[in-house]
């Protein structure tokens, strides 16, 4: 997808939120009621969900070089979402080499040197986990 066509996208999706504000979701776990999501209480809950990569090449959630896990979250949550989907890496399933490598080594074999010194200042507590155990991590 071009970048034109992903910034055009959320700013429809801003449009959206602005005209039907996302309730915050409370109490958790959710459920069903018939058709509808519902929390704890039975109340329902409006889902407002993006998609953070995470399939790609180097089979680690986009963007983790570049800031902290928390600083990106809380950006998601400022935006008015209230839900992630991460896109899943069927190759961690298939391939054993691929889920045991640690994600130092995934950028490593790919040459991107830049992006480990990235890692190790924004996010040092995943760099050295398996790709398996960093997707784990980042699902809680």
């Amino acid at each position: 997808m071009s970048l034109w066509r992903c910034i055009m996208l959320i700013l429809i999706g801003a449009t959206i939120l602005e005209l039907n504000p996302v309730v915050a979701v409370k109490g958790v776990p959710l459920g069903t009621s018939s058709r509808w999501i519902v929390n704890q209480d039975g109340e329902r809950v409006k889902l407002a969900c993006l998609n953070w990569v995470s399939h790609l090449d180097a089979v680690v959630a986009e963007g983790l070089s570049k800031k902290p896990v928390d600083v990106i979250s809380n950006g998601i949550k400022s935006m008015g979402f209230n839900c992630v989907r991460l896109t899943w890496p069927i190759l961690l399933l298939t391939n054993d080499t691929l889920s045991s490598l640690t994600v130092r080594q995934s950028f490593q074999n790919l040459g991107l040197l830049q992006s480990v010194a990235g890692f190790q200042s924004n996010n040092p507590s995943i760099i050295d986990l398996s790709l398996i155990q960093a997707f784990q991590v980042g699902t809680n």
